[in-house]
């Protein structure tokens, strides 16, 4: 009968039918090898069974056996050997017993019930991929801006618009001349030949092997704030997702927010963290993935914001390769980023520079990217993505371009964002008549942006009211102390003179510049870019300390010399700074900005700067006091200072000056705010006006009795 029952089994195979349409478990396939015993062979078992030691386990008790039936004696075994041992238990005592068609039988069902949960296993995994890759789509396509309100995204595929990124830090001097430069010259210095340590990259090359064959399994995207870094990760993600990145190189791609991770206040296991982090369900699947070695070298992880990490265990972590065991969130960070746990899989990890050092202890080795934002190129493509209409997007273009500094800034992608939502409600409108809101406006939305969303939300700073309010007035006193000195780059001990410690609100504007100076390296600090350095500069003057006292009561030392008339000539250097200082006199802008941030601003200087500008000033007007009489969008400031019946409009004092629209525009703007008959003649000296120019001008043109 057990022969029969043998070979018939064996020269079917498996029969699905017994087996059923999936794996089972050990105690099916033991229920099925139990009934099929004959009543004395069935007997037989149980009493071998009962004499049957089986490694460390005493045999099991007659008693316990004498009258169970299958199911019983089933859970018996169970109970006492576990699931596996008690399927070893039955063969072995099977054999004993001379059952070989049984014993053969239940090793055949064995062997192919874990051939089927393999197949089964290895057909969910394959599965698996998918199904995330789908819920990657739903999570991070749709992406929410700064002033998005409930309901409102943005497409982040077809916003996004990539950044241009070079390995390696530049020398001193390339660095120094990035800062320093604007308009056309910034983008010569950033899209320069460059040297053979300082190339650009892009996303599909961060992982291609080096010119001596290494592939990087840890790659750093460091960049200041706004700069883009969060997008390029989870634009990572979705090419991945969308199976136009890193497919031969990845099966899994995960992404861990390091600001959500902040929120964890618990225990956690990767498991779990991924779980959360990834909105991944903590499944059999994903464990499965996790605890295959073979599968490590397929991951790869994106860690965003390690500078934003609120780090509170000092405690060094062991070694641990349970991606079950649960500990602190920084524990398991720690082991993750120094390879400790899944060793094999890959890191991007991103960070504002302030935090290299801190990362480096925890990594041995990677390849350093920084992102420097868009190029020209890149500029003109995120405008049109912005606008969706050619027509618009060239308006837009065409007024950036006409301000060098803010044209430079807008290789930010965060300032280019500004740029473009504060256009948006004048693109409508016939060129001549828009009218681009100041750079004291714009800079000081940027300022609020990067509080509001990119300062750390650090409990400290909530416990103590006036800290960013404190931080970024020192932060001001460094940036004046700097264009007063013509400083870009600051060494620890110009920070340490201003109590700034490189945390918090310092994070945001700072940059780290880790430069090689012989056979040491040498560590400077920097704003992104000068312009910012100038706005701050100027911010110092007017930032009221908290307790109802500003040094900004007299005459700012910025405004150097006896009157705004030829400063610029003979300060260049502080001119910007003081363009900014002007842009600050406007009581509108600076109250909805300290509404928006609760950082008080004083405007105390006013009267003095005021009396600065009037002075020594006739009939002759240079084209930078258009500049700042325009920035403070005040008409009783412009008044004042403009209302001769005769005014002379002068290009620079060492050159011809081509009016460009720009100029045009704001020179219109203030001899709007005149009464007709405060200027009768109107002569332009130095100064070529091309059509465009006088198209716009021609309004106010017909005022004047005298035009030359």
């Amino acid at each position: 009968m057990a022969t029969s029952f043998s070979s018939s089994s064996s020269s079917q195979g498996l029969d699905p039918g017994v087996l059923g349409k999936g794996p089972q478990t050990p105690g099916d396939l033991m229920i099925y090898s139990l009934e099929d015993l004959k009543g004395c062979d069935f007997k037989k078992f149980k009493n071998k069974l009962s004499d049957f030691p089986f490694g460390d386990k005493l045999p099991i008790p007659r008693g316990r056996l004498e009258n169970a039936d299958w199911i019983t004696t089933k859970d018996v075994l169970i109970n006492t050997y576990g699931e596996e041992g008690a399927l070893d238990v039955m063969i072995k005592v099977f054999t004993l017993t001379d059952l070989m068609g049984p014993a053969n039988d239940l090793q055949e069902r064995r062997a192919q019930n874990a051939k089927m949960k393999t197949m089964t296993q290895n057909n969910k995994l394959s599965e698996l991929p998918k199904e995330y890759r789908e819920s990657v789509k739903g999570i991070l396509q749709r992406n929410k801006e700064y002033n998005s309100r409930m309901g409102e995204a943005i497409n982040l595929r077809k916003r996004y618009t990539k950044l241009f990124m070079r390995n390696g830090p530049p020398n001193k001097k390339e660095k120094e001349q990035e800062i320093r430069s604007t308009g056309r010259r910034h983008l010569q210095v950033m899209e320069k030949r460059p040297s053979d340590e300082y190339y650009p990259t892009t996303i599909q090359a961060l992982f291609d092997p080096d010119e001596d064959g290494c592939i990087p399994n840890i790659v750093v995207l460091q960049g200041p704030a706004g700069i883009g870094k969060t997008m390029t990760s989870k634009k990572i993600m979705l090419d991945w997702a969308f199976g136009n990145l890193y497919q031969d190189k990845f099966d899994f791609v995960f992404y861990l927010s390091c600001r959500e991770i902040n929120t964890i206040n618990r225990n956690i296991s990767l498991v779990e963290l991924l779980s959360r982090t990834c909105r991944l369900q903590c499944s059999d699947d994903l464990v499965s993935i996790l605890k295959d070695p073979e599968s490590h070298r397929k991951l790869l992880f994106i860690v965003d914001g390690f500078d934003e990490l609120r780090w509170t265990v000092e405690e060094e972590s062991e070694v641990c390769y349970d991606v079950f065991e649960e500990t602190h969130k920084e524990i398991i960070l720690k082991r993750l980023l120094r390879k400790q746990i899944l060793q094999q899989s890959s890191l991007i990890i991103t960070t504002r520079s302030l935090a290299i050092n801190k990362l480096d202890t925890f990594i041995d080795d990677s390849r350093n990217v920084e992102i420097q934002g868009f190029t020209r190129e890149d500029r003109e493509e995120y405008v049109h993505k912005f606008f969706g209409n050619k027509e618009d997007a060239d308006k837009v273009l065409g007024i950036l371009k006409d301000n060098e500094v803010l044209y430079t800034m807008c290789a930010v992608p965060i300032i280019c964002w500004i740029a473009c939502t504060v256009m948006k409600q004048e693109i409508k409108k016939d060129v001549g008549l828009i009218q681009f809101k100041t750079m004291t406006s714009i800079y000081l939305l940027y300022l609020e942006v990067l509080i509001t969303h990119h300062s750390k939300k650090d409990q400290s700073v909530h416990k103590k009211p006036h800290a960013i309010h404190i931080c970024l007035k020192k932060l001001c006193a460094l940036a004046n102390e700097g264009i007063l000195n013509q400083q870009i780059l600051f060494e620890n001990k110009d920070l340490e003179r201003h109590g700034l410690s490189l945390s918090e609100v310092e994070s945001v504007f700072l940059n780290e510049n880790i430069f090689d100076w012989e056979v040491r390296t040498q560590t400077c600090y920097s704003f992104i870019h000068l312009s910012v350095q100038e706005f701050l500069a100027a911010l110092f003057y007017v930032l009221d300390d908290g307790f109802g006292f500003t040094k900004g009561t007299f005459l700012p030392e910025i405004c150097k010399g006896k009157s705004l008339d030829g400063f610029s000539s003979g300060y260049p250097h502080l001119a910007l700074a003081v363009q900014f200082l002007f842009g600050l006199l406007n009581e509108k802008q600076v109250m909805t900005f300290s509404e928006s941030t609760g950082i008080n601003i004083s405007l105390r200087a006013r009267s003095a700067m005021k009396e600065w500008t009037v002075k020594d000033i006739k009939k002759v007007f240079p084209t930078y006091v258009i500049f700042c009489l325009y920035e403070t969008q005040d008409d009783d400031i412009i008044r004042s200072v403009m209302s001769k019946s005769s005014l002379l409009l002068h290009g620079s004092r060492t050159g011809h000056l081509w009016m460009n629209t720009n100029y045009s525009k704001q020179l219109s703007y203030c001899l709007k705010t005149l009464k007709s008959e405060c200027f009768q003649s109107l002569y332009f000296g130095s100064l070529t006006v091309d059509p465009e120019c006088q198209k716009n001008l021609s309004p106010l043109l017909h005022r004047c009795q005298e035009v030359r």
